[in-house]
């Protein structure tokens, strides 16, 4: 999908560059093009005495970069140009100490998680099963193995981050339920609070609320 984008100087001191990123398809109430996406930033950091070795248009191209795009046609001011979704997700195996099982794991742009996800076969395998298309190497300097990937909807992406989570808190909640019963159980066959809670990492105060089934 693609986008028009329209890049305009605002009347500032020193000059900011605002990018904005709009719908393609006409939105609004007069046909006007719908918001996505806007950044506002300094054009050329530096100062007074900005690096005369990058132009405006390599500033502009290196912010739409930072909201997730990148230009089709070439940058100018004050007139639309086409631009389209930055494939900024990168995936690559990785093993947790400890464990023996490989996850697939996904990553943004700023190094936040999106996915892990365990791999039966191979790491392309476990992507597209999870609602995640795989480009090809990620390239730009990074290790062969890095993948570039993209979600196929995001909307899907969404469901299994959902399920996955109940699923997770199920199973915490199963998990703190067997922890406190086993130290229900030890205070009532003679063990200090104190004791206790220093095993367990809580405070005395906790061991009693669970001997007491308070909360």
């Amino acid at each position: 999908m693609e986008f028009s984008a329209v890049a305009t100087l605002t009347q500032q001191e020193p000059e900011h560059v605002r990018v904005q990123v709009a719908s393609n398809e006409p939105g609004g109430p007069d046909g006007e093009l719908a918001p996505v996406a806007t950044i506002t930033a300094l054009l050329r950091p530096g100062g007074p005495e900005p690096d005369p070795f990058v132009s405006e248009e390599h500033r502009v191209a290196y912010l739409l970069r930072e909201i997730g795009w990148q230009p089709v046609d070439a940058v100018g001011f004050g007139v639309p140009f086409l631009v389209t979704r930055h494939p900024s997700f990168r995936a690559h195996v990785v093993t947790y100490e400890g464990e023996s099982a490989e996850l697939a794991q996904v990553r943004n742009s700023d190094g936040e998680i999106l996915a892990e996800l365990p791999i039966a076969s191979t790491p392309e395998a476990a992507l597209c099963a999870s609602g995640w298309n795989v480009l090809g190497p990620a390239g730009g300097g990074w290790p062969d193995d890095v993948l570039a990937v993209a979600p196929s909807d995001w909307l899907d992406v969404v469901r299994r981050a959902r399920t996955e989570r109940e699923g997770a808190q199920r199973e915490a909640d199963r998990r703190e339920q067997f922890w406190a019963n086993c130290l229900r159980e030890a205070i009532l066959d003679g063990h200090t609070a104190v004791e206790l809670a220093e095993i367990a990492g809580v405070t005395a105060q906790r061991i009693y609320q669970i001997r007491d089934r308070r909360r």
